[in-house]
């Protein structure tokens, strides 16, 4: 039989295990951060949606709109 030339050799067959765990670890923290994010955004969006529309209503019937949210922007915090 011919002699098998390993890609990863058997001696380092641990770390490589290992590093590939802990690489794992870190892509599934970092999809689990970005879908959380992606439902901040998507609750904040339809906030404003309703909000919106709601306005759009008050002005059809002729009342005063809502008034604006008190969030605090980015540039307020300075």
């Amino acid at each position: 039989m011919t002699d098998i030339k390993h890609i990863i050799e058997p001696e380092r067959m641990g770390l490589w295990v290992a590093s590939t765990f802990i690489l794992a670890l870190l892509a599934l923290a970092v999809a689990l951060i970005g879908i959380q994010r992606n439902k901040e955004v998507a609750y904040i969006s339809q906030a404003e949606v309703l909000m919106l529309n709601k306005k759009i209503e008050a002005l059809n019937k002729g009342q005063t709109p809502p008034a604006a949210s008190t969030q605090v922007t980015p540039e307020e915090k300075k």
